[in-house]
């Protein structure tokens, strides 16, 4: 049951966070499909179709499943399932990217909710670089 109210607040934030996104982006500039790392080592995948875009990062802690599209030739807009390993607990988080660069990206993500030890609204700068 705590499963299923999960997947209808996905759909509902995604719904929300993008109702006025183009069907299509204007050519996304760059193919961000790859292996990223930011400064601290953390290393996330991500896979672009088009417009859309899809990513996973896992560490000792935390397993994120990304999702969303491209909203201009250099900015995304993704919802972040974010699950604790330890005990389960799942939140919901956006991120905002900018593509810089083929090979840089500035990232600002936001806590959607109150859960699993953080505060709606928290935020977290951080940036990637293609490492693959």
């Amino acid at each position: 049951m705590v499963r299923m109210a999960k997947i209808v607040a996905i759909s509902v934030a995604v719904a929300l966070a993008y109702p006025m996104a183009p069907a299509m982006a204007a050519n996304p500039q760059f193919d961000i499909t790859g292996v990223w790392k930011n400064p601290s080592g953390a290393v996330v995948q991500l896979f672009q179709e088009k417009d859309e875009v899809n990513g996973v990062y896992v560490n000792a802690g935390f397993a994120h499943r990304l999702s969303g599209r491209f909203v201009s030739p250099t900015k995304i807009k993704l919802i972040q399932l974010r699950r604790t390993r330890a005990n389960g607990c799942e939140m919901i988080m956006t991120l905002d990217i900018t593509v810089v660069t083929a090979n840089t990206m500035s990232v600002a993500s936001a806590a959607s909710e109150t859960a699993c030890g953080l505060t709606s609204g928290q935020s977290f700068p951080d940036s990637l670089t293609r490492v693959q």
